[in-house]
């Protein structure tokens, strides 16, 4: 991953940044009926402090998701909210439809597999760098740290 525009784009990064992809793996466990798009290259969404709305984005709606999850019908217009006090970052369900689900980076080294219980509603759940938050039918956001010139691995 040394080479790719992603990874060539988080060595630059003085911010955290969520990676958006879509993740095949999850859709197959959430057995979606809707068809899940292309998964593509990751799309890195640079976070700007205090918050960022997690969500999909509404011709009739406001406000419009820093976090846009796209064409996932799964994940609520306003889904969730991630905020920091500069050291810090929480995520907090909005009342989302079908669930925020955090799978931190412990878990996931010891193979435990998909969270299958959300986060509970209106309550800031911490996370730390490389958690990862599962919503809708295929979405997967990954927490980054600042690379500030480092490579990653």
């Amino acid at each position: 991953m040394t080479d790719s525009p992603v990874a060539r784009a988080l060595a630059e990064a003085s911010t955290w940044v969520v990676e958006l992809v879509v993740d095949p793996e999850w859709y197959k466990d959430q057995q979606s009926t809707a068809e899940m798009p292309e998964p593509g290259e990751p799309q890195l969404i640079t976070l700007e402090p205090p918050s960022a709305l997690i969500g999909r984005r509404s011709p009739s709606q406001n406000p419009t998701p820093e976090i846009d999850c796209g064409d996932d019908g799964g994940v609520s217009r306003r889904q969730a909210q991630l905020s920091t006090d500069g050291k810090q970052w929480w995520i907090e369900d909005l009342g989302s439809v079908n669930g925020t689900f955090i799978s931190p980076l412990e878990e996931q080294d010891a193979g435990a597999g998909f969270p299958q219980t959300p986060i509970e509603i209106g309550i800031r759940h911490p996370l730390a760098p490389y958690d990862r938050v599962y919503l809708g039918a295929w979405t997967r956001l990954t927490l980054l740290p600042p690379m500030d010139g480092r490579t990653p691995d």
